[in-house]
């Protein structure tokens, strides 16, 4: 109680900084900066570090945790898709424990048809400590202007239409989004934005997640898929098998397989 994640990460590993101390440089020999080695192809690296799925916009010296809060430190490189404000790998977080300490609530925004699925999962947070959750029919300006931590729960042939949704996968290099979705079919995509294979077209739901920036307190996610089978096998793994998520930026969901994005 009462450390910081920096003092925290010292305590165990072997940490560099730099900034004086502020930086989190190199952690076990792993160093931020350009080079060729552990695959990266002379690409830039760097550490990241997030709080319940948050990308913190605080130093790793000042930042003190709460009980119960997951951090985790990312080393990636700056691809086609360098800023990633939100993360899944942390469910259930940040539904339970919020950020910087505080949480906001939960508000889940229910698609046509997708009722249930919304139940189920309001039920599983609801046991796991989340606390404030409500359920309302999708309303696009709710998703937009976010006051709680807000959950979308809709088949994306009910969304793509949108100008707001078209352009979180236009914009992925700010919003982090590894997948490209369409009504037919969903392409899981690499660090540099590119297709991944040919995509998968039934049965196969989608976990993301996304922000405004550093440090937003009300990320938003979206549960969806090409079809209701493909829904319930996304929100089947997400309460059955939460394990299965931990440390992905994203997930697609296909017959059951959870696949990590990217």
């Amino acid at each position: 109680p009462g450390g910081s994640v920096l003092s925290m990460l010292q305590e165990h590993l072997e940490v560099e900084t730099e900034y004086g101390g502020g930086f989190v440089s190199a952690i076990n020999g792993l160093q931020s900066g350009y080079s060729g080695r552990n695959g990266e192809n002379g690409r830039m690296a760097d550490w990241f570090y997030y709080v319940n799925g948050i990308l913190s916009e605080q130093g790793a010296a000042d930042y003190v945790p709460a009980a119960g809060d997951v951090i985790w430190w990312d080393y990636h490189p700056w691809g086609g898709i360098p800023f990633t404000p939100a993360v899944v790998g942390a469910f259930p977080q940040p539904f339970t424990g919020g950020y910087t300490g505080k949480n906001p609530g939960t508000l889940i925004l229910v698609g046509d048809a997708c009722d249930v699925y919304a139940e189920q999962l309001g039920t599983f947070l609801t046991e796991r400590g989340a606390e404030g959750l409500e359920v309302d029919s999708y309303q696009e300006e709710k998703a937009v202007k976010r006051s709680q931590i807000v959950v979308v729960i809709a088949l994306w042939e009910e969304l793509y239409r949108s100008t707001f949704w078209e352009g979180v996968q236009e914009h992925r290099d700010r919003t982090g989004w590894f997948a490209e979705l369409t009504p037919r079919c969903f392409y899981p995509l690499d660090l540099n934005a590119d297709r991944q294979g040919e995509g998968y077209t039934e049965r196969v739901g989608a976990v993301l997640a996304t922000g405004f920036g550093m440090g937003d307190p009300y990320p938003l996610w979206l549960v969806t898929a090409t079809d209701l089978e493909g829904l319930s096998g996304v929100v089947e793994a997400l309460i059955q098998r939460p394990g299965q998520f931990t440390k992905m930026v994203g997930a697609l969901v296909v017959d059951g397989e959870v696949i990590g994005l990217p």
